[in-house]
């Protein structure tokens, strides 16, 4: 058994250091890039839109941008130019064009789902024909009555 385990932790090891030597190693190097453009971008854009603006992705030469709202990408389309000026100005790289993506976030249930269980509610109809008469059986009864 232990050297079915042995053999099983030794394939293993192969497998790691792959993950790590390339596939991981390029993702946290897109990660650092992508971190230092939202750190520039943020540098080059009024503070009022700053906490509504995130920089998701750079392909090319082009800058996917996401915003929670029409007014911030609005705002940001008009500046583009001057933004991509500074922000060339700064970094190695060239970058032609910032592109707006409205990300919607989605709206707060008006009305909160009931979260009683089954169990609970067979609980309470027992409940309901055990206790003497009281204003919680009648209440029990008529909530059960509906159902």
């Amino acid at each position: 058994m232990f050297s079915k385990i042995n053999v099983a932790l030794y394939s293993m090891e192969s497998i790691k250091k792959l993950f790590t030597a390339k596939v991981f190693y390029e993702y946290e190097g897109k990660k650092s890039e992508l971190a230092s453009l939202q750190n520039q971008f943020l540098q080059n854009i009024p503070c009022q839109i700053q906490s509504h603006v995130k920089v998701k992705n750079r392909i090319g030469s082009i800058l996917i941008v996401e915003v929670t709202n029409n007014n911030v990408a609005h705002k940001i389309k008009m500046t583009s130019a001057s933004i991509l000026k500074k922000i060339n100005n700064n970094a190695s790289l060239k970058l032609d064009k910032i592109k707006v993506r409205i990300v919607v976030q989605s709206p707060i249930p008006k009305r909160q789902a009931n979260k009683t269980s089954i169990s609970s509610t067979a609980r309470m109809k027992k409940l309901s024909k055990e206790i003497s008469d009281s204003p919680l059986k009648t209440y029990l009864k008529k909530i059960f009555k509906n159902k």
